[in-house]
């Protein structure tokens, strides 16, 4: 999205610099329920209101995952939804990267494919962390490190200091070690080594940081993925293993590991690390019609041309069907 004028940047520097701290302390004293309610009037309804431009790029994103018109009320509901759950996912970060491991067991009710990381692990290679910003990955990071062995996250730095100085010192507290990366190629050695030696590194696999991504087809229409992930683990030899850490109904917790992705040692890098994009873009795709309201996008994912060509053109095809019943 685009910058903000600068009376919003310095609202930005005092909301991280007092609010941040205050929810962080907050989190593991207050009860859940009371968080919640404060992260959806509090903050997210305020935020709609005053920046309308996200709520309209987060309309036009699920305009295309559920194949309505952005002003379709369907649409609207989860794309409200997705604001509070955004909102939720912090509140959960803060509160379980503080508590005692034993809470956040206690507090995840299922596990999927749990023998798929085991395998991964046993086999002796790196293990490439695959999710995407979608249910709760940090919470879900520090459950692997605090139950499992660290974790190395790879991640872009905050434009807000303190908000990126918060996040790293919970995420210590779970044995998460953050890898700072930028455009340039260089700064992913760090986690090219830990994956040599056998370690795990994490990162999303949905955001295009620095408008260098792939074209893949996304819900039926072409979107730009980071090829930085793909290109590690062929380089690297490590195995990819797509995870989902996601809310149930009940606010606790489901683990999802989908079945290992292996760039295999054949053929071209750049060949090989496309083939386990395209596999990990139809993966996505699935866990997304499963929990739409999950993923957190704020920005038009397919642009902002491709986003009103589909609301029109739904309009469009809705007022044919329209026509053609009246004519029956």
């Amino acid at each position: 999205m685009a910058g903000s004028p600068r009376v919003l940047q310095v609202f930005y520097r005092l909301y991280f610099g007092l609010t941040i701290p205050t929810l962080a302390w907050a989190a593991t004293w207050w009860p859940r329920a009371l968080m919640y309610w404060m992260a959806r009037w509090l903050v997210m309804l305020p935020f709609n209101l005053v920046r309308p431009k996200y709520l309209r790029a987060i309309k036009g994103n699920y305009a295309r995952i559920l194949d309505l018109p952005a002003t379709d009320p369907r649409v609207r509901r989860v794309a409200w939804r997705m604001g509070f759950e955004h909102a939720y996912h912090w509140i959960d970060f803060f509160r379980f990267s503080q508590w005692p491991p034993d809470r956040l067991a206690a507090n995840v009710t299922r596990t999927e494919g749990e023998d798929h990381f085991l395998a991964a692990r046993r086999c002796g290679r790196g293990t490439f962390v695959l999710t995407a910003h979608m249910g709760n990955p940090e919470v879900g990071a520090i459950g692997i490190g605090t139950h499992f062995e660290p974790v190395h996250v790879l991640y872009w730095r905050d434009r807000f200091a303190t908000a990126e100085e918060f996040r790293t010192r919970m995420r210590l507290r779970g044995n998460v070690h953050g890898i700072p990366v930028d455009a340039s190629p260089l700064s992913v050695i760090p986690a090219y080594r830990v994956l040599r030696e056998g370690g795990i590194v994490a990162a999303h696999g949905d955001r295009d940081f620095n408008d260098q991504g792939w074209s893949c087809d996304f819900f039926g229409a072409p979107a730009k993925f980071p090829p930085g992930p793909f290109l590690l683990a062929a380089r690297a030899g490590a195995l990819i293993v797509p995870t989902f850490f996601l809310l149930q109904a009940d606010r606790r917790f489901l683990v999802v590991y989908d079945p290992p992705i292996d760039v295999p040692n054949d053929g071209a890098l750049e060949d090989r690390a496309r083939r386990a994009l395209a596999a990990w873009v139809a993966l996505l795709e699935r866990r997304i019609r499963e929990h739409p309201e999950q993923w957190y996008c704020f920005y038009p994912f397919w642009g902002e041309a491709g986003e009103r060509r589909l609301a029109t053109g739904n309009s469009v095809k809705q007022g044919r069907s329209s026509r053609q019943e009246r004519g029956r």
